[in-house]
């Protein structure tokens, strides 16, 4: 018997891209973990009072659809390469099955669209949520000493559509091993920086809805702009001058946050090669230690000739 009432244990996500944008595919779906979604359309009530009707209110009208949300993914060995490919366009990918496969993914690329469907299938009539002409965002995600790895990815769709069953019954899947915050660097000039206690990591594409007048209230598309990226430092003050230096010259430096799984090849690193960080006033606000947090931000590297690397390595052949 199935349930009246739905519960986030049994839902299930399945993605995958589009070879024309907004139609989704009938079929070659991967099964894909995931902590939370708020990914959904809403058609929000607006509201013109007009006079002459008497006191009480008249009715309000609907605007057009807006379907985006975040969606929670652990960073993850395998399925984080497919989130990847969404926000980076395909990798290139070398490396074999003996020695594992490098996937590097690099920020400036044009980006392909996904069908998302988030279905609750074990309902007494079970409901599935499908997202078309998907494009992925944003990317972030926290450092921190212990912990599971976690990160954000915004997504933006055209539009949602809903059905009774699911649009692939055998999805492919991802085999689910996970990097931990305690296997987690911070890398700054090829060296782990000293005293680092905290960092975070925000990518985004800043894409731009073409939000055209159209009878259904859909938008024609999602266009990308300028690709950014930002994030922290948290270190605490002592002798080191790696980023006091480089902030007295006023000069960038190159920057790694990574994670790694100890006696296995499984590594994931995001590679910023120029790095400028500002000035921080040293607070002291108490007998404990003294910590300050840089908040830097990232620029494309003309010699390197990208913004962000993000280099994969698993046993996955290609994605």
């Amino acid at each position: 018997m199935g349930k009246t009432r739905a519960y986030g244990a049994d839902c299930v996500l399945l993605a995958a891209f589009e070879a024309s944008y907004g139609v989704l595919p009938a079929d070659g779906y991967t099964r894909l973990s995931f902590k939370e979604s708020s990914l959904g359309a809403e058609r929000p009530l607006g509201y013109d009072p007009l006079l002459g009707q008497g006191r009480d209110a008249q009715d309000p009208y609907y605007e057009a659809v807006k379907d985006e949300g975040d969606v929670g993914v652990p960073l993850d060995t395998r399925a984080l390469g497919f989130w990847l490919k969404g926000l980076f366009g395909a990798p290139t990918t070398s490396g074999d099955a003996d020695t594992g496969f490098t996937h590097v993914f690099t920020s400036g690329g044009t980006l392909p669209s996904l069908a998302i469907e988030i279905g609750h299938a074990q309902l007494a009539v079970p409901k599935f949520f499908r997202h078309g002409g998907a494009k992925l965002d944003k990317l972030s995600f926290d450092m921190a000493r212990s912990g599971a790895a976690n990160a954000s990815i915004g997504v933006i769709a055209r539009g949602e559509t809903e059905a009774a069953t699911t649009i692939d019954a055998s999805p492919a899947s991802f085999a689910l091993k996970r990097f931990s915050q305690g296997s987690g660097t911070i890398r700054v000039g090829g060296g782990q920086l000293a005293n680092v206690v905290g960092g975070k990591l925000s990518f985004s594409n800043n894409l731009e809805r073409v939000e055209t007048i159209r009878a259904d209230g859909l938008i024609d598309g999602v266009d990308e702009t300028e690709a950014t990226a930002e994030g922290s430092v948290d270190i605490r003050f002592g002798t080191d001058t790696t980023l006091t230096a480089a902030i007295a010259t006023e000069s960038p430096v190159e920057m790694e946050y990574g994670f790694t799984i100890p006696g296995s090849d499984f590594a994931l690193t995001f590679h910023l090669p120029r790095v400028f960080l500002p000035k921080k006033k040293q607070e002291i606000k108490g007998p404990g230690g003294i910590q300050v947090s840089y908040d830097w931000r990232a620029a494309r590297d003309p010699v390197a000739g990208y913004l962000l690397r993000v280099t994969l390595v698993n046993d996955v052949a290609g994605y």
